[in-house]
């Protein structure tokens, strides 16, 4: 046979085979074969997605889930961390305002107490200066008296010479005296 004869015959035996087994077989496509492979297919399909998608699947969603959870903790530590700062600041202003008010306190408490201590020094100088003033009064009182006492007996004295009589001592004192305040 020759090669014209061997393509005439399969040609043939083709179309034979196409006619026989309708529409599926004009398409070359063998049924046992195909229903084969369905059924590899099928086996191999549900293989997967037993042991293979499936876990995979749960993988996947589990992963996904702790990526929200995540994202959700993060936005968390985020309005966290804001209100954290506010009250920070909130705390720092408190504080700043409390550090001038001590500050406030102390300036006037310092005021007060140096304006006391002006005050008690003034009262302190004005009771030195009118003990000073008594006792040179006193003094000069004290003074007085002696120098009266010293003129007297310096009037006696000249009265004395003078008159050179002795005039007997209360006359003499009361004189003397008499001549010391018309003196003074």
């Amino acid at each position: 046979m020759s090669a014209e004869t061997t393509i005439a015959v399969e040609a043939a035996q083709a179309v034979q085979a196409a006619e026989s087994s309708g529409v599926i077989g004009m398409l070359g496509i063998n049924l046992k074969v195909f229903i084969a492979q369905l059924v590899n297919f099928s086996i191999v399909l549900l293989v997967l997605w037993k042991w293979a998608f499936k876990p995979l699947a749960r993988g996947l969603e589990a992963r996904s889930e702790r990526i929200e959870k995540g994202l959700k903790d993060a936005e968390a530590a985020e309005v966290r961390l804001q209100k954290i700062e506010k009250e920070r600041a909130e705390i720092l202003s408190r504080a700043e305002g409390d550090a001038l008010k001590l500050m406030e306190q102390a300036r006037a408490e310092t005021q007060a107490r140096q304006k006391e201590m002006i005050e008690k020094a003034k009262r302190e100088v004005e009771r030195v200066v009118a003990q000073g003033r008594g006792s040179l009064k006193n003094e000069k009182e004290a003074m007085i008296r002696e120098a009266r006492k010293d003129l007297v007996e310096v009037a006696i004295a000249a009265v004395e010479k003078i008159l050179k009589e002795k005039v007997d001592e209360k006359k003499s004192r009361s004189l003397a005296e008499e001549v010391v305040r018309k003196m003074t």
